[in-house]
């Protein structure tokens, strides 16, 4: 197949390449000897030479030496006396003859070094065929492993190519599986927009629904109001104190909640009508009991006109019940938080409900649809407490990452941090026209803020972690917890300590442990860690 020659054409590549590769390191080794070799055998040349040139002069010698016998026998038999021939020729020979031995001692000094010379490079080549050996080994061990790595690249090529198939059929599947989670896509948002414009037909059938049975209650109600109006009844806590006017119209209650608030604002010039005046009394026992959360309940809010209660607990939710009649009804459940509620609070108007959660946010639902409107992120620790400002458009809240955070809910958006310096654990708002926030810490210590500046106007110290801050109803005094297991009456007006509130079983348990006035202001409330309530 095509694939099959283009393996052999690669593998006869291969080889081609790999034999070039050897040949050129074989060349390179070996130029590295190729002068040695030369030299050697032209010293075993040379000494070839030397030993030829010295047997001719042996030859020569042996010649010389017969001439010269030969010369002394013929003048010995003559007249015994030699001739000046004789004597010249036998003198020239004996020079002859010395000059042979010198060069002949010269020949053999030459050939004895010559012969060391021959040795040592027998020794080189000796060392050199050793090391020959040695790549030759080493060559013959890399063409095993070439051989080994061939059919390891063969077996390669072929896993390879079936992974090119495979991968070309998974790459089809993605695209016709992509193709479907498009129209999948498509086809969720058709019915999420289908199902936005369902809820929102429901909730108008559920508002319109729900003004017209307002007004039915409106109607049946006035006269009961106006008659109470001039009456002074006394009820136990905040839930009875306005027990009797939990069937009553948002509107008519709105008017009363405002009627409270000129009493202690001066500079509130709403005119409203006379509303009765409640005054607390120590309750003898439990008028509602019934179980809320799943785990523990860590906070509780009454809204402003007694209607309604929100819980919120370890199991991560925000609870709505609505009172009446001594019991307690569940309106709705408010989901969302990621981790367990920490504060509730609800606007004036009783149509939203802030909550603070562990899970370092904030979350604004609507009372009515329980929706969540607003989610607030923007806190690196868990946020304690949320409060809104006067005009219920803006939310603060405290951390305990050391800051507090001012959130305008028209834009959805924090518009100014405030670093206090230490963790929040609660925090209150005191209206007016220049509205403040109070802050309690755990440095021992209760800060005031202009809601205007990011700088502290005034701090008071004391001797325990605060734990939780509230303010009586005219918004003169402001009662604190702390760790030392007391409570601390602070009048705002001097911004100094006024009263120590303590009892000998009375632990305050956790950071989060909280006291409050009395719906009249005359009582002072808190729970100790072994389930007692204390009043004072």
């Amino acid at each position: 197949t095509g694939a099959g020659e283009m393996t052999q054409a690669a593998n006869n590549g291969f080889r081609g390449a790999l034999l070039r590769e050897l040949k050129a390191r074989n060349k390179r080794e070996t130029a590295t000897f190729a002068d040695i070799v030369h030299a050697h055998n032209k010293l075993f040349e040379r000494v070839a030479t030397l030993r030829t040139a010295n047997r001719d002069y042996e030859h020569e010698t042996m010649r010389l030496r017969e001439e010269l016998e030969q010369a002394l026998s013929r003048g010995g038999g003559g007249s015994g006396t030699l001739g000046t021939a004789d004597k010249e020729k036998i003198f020239k020979l004996q020079s002859e003859l010395t000059e042979l031995h010198r060069r002949k001692g010269e020949v053999a000094d030459r050939v004895i070094s010559l012969t060391a010379e021959a040795k040592e490079k027998d020794d080189e080549i000796k060392k050199l065929s050793d090391v020959l050996s040695a790549v030759n080994a080493d060559k013959s061990q890399l063409q095993s492993e070439c051989g080994a790595l061939r059919t390891v690249i063969n077996q390669l090529t072929k896993e390879n190519d079936l992974l090119k198939d495979e991968q070309q059929a998974l790459q089809l599947a993605y695209l016709k599986l992509d193709e479907d989670v498009k129209k999948l896509k498509s086809e969720n948002r058709d019915l999420v927009d289908r199902w936005m414009a369902q809820k929102a037909l429901d909730a108008d059938k559920v508002n319109s629904k729900n003004e017209a049975e307002a007004h039915k209650r409106q109607a049946k109600v006035q006269d009961e109001l106006e008659d109470a109006a001039n009456e002074e009844t006394p009820v136990s806590g905040a839930a009875a104190a306005f027990a009797k006017l939990k069937d009553m119209p948002g509107s008519i209650l709105r008017r009363i909640t405002r009627k409270r608030e000129s009493q202690s604002n001066p500079e509130n010039d709403d005119v409203v009508e006379h509303i009765p005046r409640f005054a607390a009394i120590l309750p003898s026992k439990a008028s509602c009991k019934f179980d809320a959360h799943d785990g523990e309940v860590v906070s509780c809010r009454f809204s402003p006109t007694g209607r309604y209660l929100a819980t919120g607990g370890a199991d991560r939710k925000l609870k709505l019940w609505e009172m009446g009649a001594g019991k307690a009804f569940e309106k709705g459940v408010f989901s969302g938080s990621n981790a367990g509620l920490t504060s509730a609070e609800f606007d004036r108007q009783e149509k939203v409900i802030v909550g603070s959660s562990n899970d370092h946010s904030a979350r604004v639902w609507g009372v009515t649809d329980l929706r969540c409107r607003h989610t607030l992120t923007g806190h690196s620790g868990k946020v304690m407490t949320a409060k809104f400002l006067p005009d219920g458009a803006k939310i603060v809240t405290g951390s305990h990452d050391r800051t507090l955070k001012v959130w305008d809910l028209r834009n959805k958006s924090c518009f100014r941090t405030i670093f206090a310096g230490s963790s929040c654990n609660d925090l209150v708002v005191s209206g007016g026209s220049g509205p403040s926030i109070i802050s309690g810490h755990f440095d021992k210590r209760i800060r005031f803020w202009d809601i205007r500046s990011e700088s502290s106007a005034n701090e008071i110290s004391l001797q325990g972690k605060v734990t939780s801050l509230d303010l009586s109803p005219d918004r003169t005094l402001l009662l604190s917890s702390s760790r030392d297991d007391t409570l601390k009456l602070i009048d705002l007006r001097m911004n100094q300590v006024t009263g120590t509130f303590s009892a000998d079983g009375l632990k305050i348990g956790t950071d989060y442990s909280r006291a409050c006035f009395s719906p009249d202001g005359e009582y002072v409330a808190a729970g100790s860690q072994d389930g007692t309530l204390y009043v004072w």
